[in-house]
């Protein structure tokens, strides 16, 4: 009995494919492995070219025109009492400095990873702060110290607005 080769047919196919997608400037997935054939990339590696384009799986390619100069981070904190409508425990059942500063570890670590990414990158971290207590702004600081990247802490002073607020 003769084996027939559909495999080489399908690959054929497959390789025309993929050249008229390259053409046209489309991207397809292989969904057997998930990989990008026109790209030459596997679906798990990360897809965007840092600065010079970025691919999003439902939008597809988008070339980056005009690259990142700046990021500027801001958090808002407020250590010291509940949200207005809060009327559940927390999960951990911590206090509310505790999951403020947890955060902002978590912003310093994730930009502290990006450092080589984003070397030309300036980036700008600013918190917000509403009430906390001077010990929880001394812990900011504190973290904030020695790292590479600016920072500032501002004191939100909610009297300021309303009295704008007013006057207009």
């Amino acid at each position: 009995m003769k084996v027939q080769n559909k495999r080489s047919n399908s690959n054929f196919f497959k390789k025309l494919f993929i050249k008229l997608c390259r053409l046209f400037d489309y991207e397809i997935i292989d969904q057997g492995d998930l990989s990008l054939p026109v790209m030459n990339k596997k679906g798990l590696k990360n897809l965007s070219n840092l600065g010079s384009e970025s691919i999003v799986l439902p939008m597809g390619r988008i070339k980056i025109k005009r690259p990142v100069k700046s990021l500027d981070i801001i958090l808002r904190t407020c250590a010291s009492v509940n949200m207005l409508s809060q009327s559940k425990k927390r999960i951990f059942k911590l206090p509310k400095k505790n999951y403020s500063l947890k955060t902002l570890k978590s912003i310093i670590n994730s930009i502290n990873n990006s450092k080589n990414k984003l070397k030309k990158v300036k980036i700008n971290l600013i918190i917000i702060d509403h009430n906390s207590e001077n010990k929880v702004i001394e812990k900011f600081k504190k973290l904030l110290k020695n790292q590479f990247f600016k920072s500032e802490i501002i004191k939100l002073d909610i009297n300021f607005y309303r009295k704008k607020n007013k006057k207009n």
